[in-house]
Parts: structure tokens; sequence; C-alpha cells
């Protein structure tokens, strides 16, 4: 974590999907977030992930995550159960009402099979529930319409294929689980299409990030996730199962890769 401090991260999702949230215990999330807010010291803000697949998990959760005053929450809701929209505004008041305040809605339809509407979003945002939204639908006409509409919570990129395009548009950040191991490119993209404004330079980023992310999305994205961080001199360990790790010739051919893309070993301590 103090790698991505130092590359310029702005935030850090503990427990995340990359962070294989469903396959932790409720106690090692929990133990997780006072050692974000420790590691981080006040150089980018923890966001803790504080969504499970049942009520009670995620608002015990909520509670902890508040308890060590984490900067914001990021809330998956309940993805067995197919929730109704009343369900899912029942479900948010009720973290709300421990986190103190609107959370960031983990929007992905093929995790929790909600198909929420634009008109939806912002009746969560109006509401106070819903700040900003992981945007991971895959569906980027919503994304251009909510970009659009000042009404709506703010997009942040949750869908790595769009991610230089949501940003060009005005996404105020993204959330994506390769920052875990490139984090410098991922700063670099931002910096460039929305600081600097510089698209010929944003692209020129993109086209060495890219190779990445498509060989991630292609191959496993969690156990690439975890290969790539060993391969940059920060290893990480194995994935849970029902994950498996990178196959030798896999992990192989992703160096290969991150060779290509300009990417060595982190600075680490």
């Amino acid at each position: 974590m103090r790698s991505q401090v130092r590359s310029g991260i702005h935030g850090i999702v503990v427990s995340g999907s990359t962070g294989e949230h469903p396959a932790l215990t409720i106690a090692e999330r929990q133990r997780m977030y006072p050692i974000a807010m420790e590691a981080a010291a006040g150089g980018c803000d923890v966001i803790a992930h504080i969504g499970s697949n049942n009520v009670r998990d995620a608002l015990e959760l909520t509670r902890a995550a508040r308890d060590v005053g984490v900067d914001q929450m990021l809330v998956l809701t309940p993805y067995f159960d197919r929730m109704k929209f009343h369900e899912v505004q029942k479900f948010l008041d009720q973290v709300v009402s421990i986190a103190g305040g609107p959370v960031i809605f983990y929007d992905t339809p093929g995790i929790t099979g909600l198909d929420i509407s634009e008109d939806q979003m912002v009746t969560l945002a109006r509401d106070g529930l819903v700040s900003h939204i992981k945007d991971s639908p895959q569906n980027y006409t919503r994304t251009m319409r909510m970009l659009s509409n000042p009404e709506a919570p703010k997009v942040l990129a949750g869908c790595d294929p769009a991610l230089l395009a949501v940003l060009g548009h005005g996404a105020p950040g993204s959330i994506i689980g390769a920052s875990t191991f490139v984090p410098e490119l991922c700063v670099a993209l931002y910096d460039a299409i929305s600081v600097d404004k510089d698209l010929p330079k944003a692209l020129a980023i993109w086209d060495r990030l890219w190779p990445v992310l498509n060989f991630m999305l292609l191959n496993g994205y969690v156990a690439l996730a975890k290969a790539g961080s060993g391969l940059r001199g920060l290893p990480m360990g194995e994935p849970r199962q029902p994950i498996t790790p990178a196959p030798a010739e896999l992990t192989a051919r992703f160096a290969e890769v991150l060779k290509a893309s300009g990417v060595g070993p982190l600075a680490l301590d």
C-alpha cells in the first residue's frame, strides 16, 4: 500500500473484488480497515468496501469501518437474491444511517442481477443515499447519460475497457483492480486526461495500460493481479479458492506483457 501512496494514488479500496472479499471472513475484513488506515497515514483516502451477500454482515462491516474513521465506504448490495428497487433503498438507508453519510454504490449487474436505471440512480442521490457509483455495468449509454446529468451520482469509472473514455468524458476518478500493482500507469492516465486534458499523452499511456488490462480480463483478473504484484517484487500469496493461481506459463506471458508496457519492479521500502 505504501508503494501505491508513493505512486500518487488518491484512494485505496480495502476488501474489494480484486481483494477477494467473498473469500474473506467478516473478522478478516474488519481487521483490514485499521491496517489500511495505518498504512495510508493520511497519504491517500481509505475506502472500505462493506458489501456482502447479506444485510447483517454488511451492517456489521459498516460499523467497523465507521469506528476506525475510513474516508468513504463502497457498498455492493446483497447479491444472492435479486432485490427490488425499494429493497435497495431500504438497505442503503440502513447503511447510511450507520455510515453517517452517502456512500459509493458498487453497480455491477453481472453480480447483483440489478439493472438500476438512470432515474433510480438520481433518486438514490436525491435521497442522500449515494454520492458516487463505481460504474461497472458495461452499459456505456447509461454511463454517458449519468455523466451528463448533474442530478445523478458522480460516476467513477469501474469498467476497465471504458476507463479512458469515461475519464475523458468527465468522470472524477476510477476504481479498478489493476491499480493494485500498476498504480503509476493508472495515476499517469488520470493526470493526463483528467488534469492536463492532454489527449495525445493520455492515448500514449493507454497504449501501455490497455494490454495489461486486456490480458487480465482474458486470462483471470484476480489471479493475474496477484501474479503481477509478485512479478513487481511485492508477493501477495496465492488467491483463495475457488480461484487458483495463474499457471507458470501464463505468468511468464504476463511478465512479457508488463515488460512491453515498460513496467518494472515497484519501489519498495
